[in-house]
């Protein structure tokens, strides 16, 4: 097991959102394994795009948290990629595995398939929200690389109205935690 470090994301956004799944992401006493994710470039749905007074962060930087709030009342976590590009992950969901009494008081759930099984139920269970945002990875959430991932499903990204023919969203096929949308079965 490792720290991943900035480097690690300098890469291309879909390597990046593939490799983190199976990662071990720390936070306010909290720690989850990553089991879905969802990759942004400069297509129609990337707030470089859609927000980019905003999201400027994801031209400017790699390896670093870039927090919004969706809907008015969600945060959503992301990391930023590609050293020479412009990119982030969306961090969708993960398998809880310590902290779990916290994230249950957090959530007012003691339902654990529905603890962290989409980006702004993770984000409100780990207490993580816009205070991060622009913070370099590693500083206040930790990521581990633990493991390899024997099977990695793909399909098009969950609830955008732009860009749904890229098929950028990834997952861990058979988890548990991953969510469902559309009749869809990780």
């Amino acid at each position: 097991m490792r720290e991943l470090t900035k480097k690690f994301f300098a890469a291309g956004t879909l390597s990046v959102a593939r490799k983190l799944l199976g990662t071990e992401l720390s936070h306010n006493d909290c720690k989850g394994i990553i089991v879905e994710t969802e990759a942004y470039k400069t297509d129609d749905a990337s707030h470089y795009n859609t927000r980019r007074h905003k999201a400027k962060i994801l031209a400017d930087t790699y390896g670093h948290i870039y927090i919004y709030l969706n809907y008015g009342m969600y945060n959503l976590l992301n990391f930023t990629t590609e050293q020479n590009g412009i990119g982030a992950v969306l961090i969708r969901a993960v398998e809880p595995l310590e902290g779990i009494e916290f994230m249950q008081k957090r959530r007012n759930t003691a339902d654990l398939l529905n603890l962290t099984n989409g980006p702004g139920k993770l984000c409100q269970a780990f207490g993580i929200g816009p205070e991060l945002n622009n913070q370099i990875i590693g500083d206040s959430i930790t990521l581990i690389h633990r493991r390899s991932i024997p099977e990695i499903g793909q399909s098009a990204r969950i609830g955008i109205s732009k860009a749904r023919d890229l098929n950028w969203r990834f997952f861990i096929k058979g988890n548990k935690y991953v969510s469902k949308h559309r009749a869809e079965k990780p």
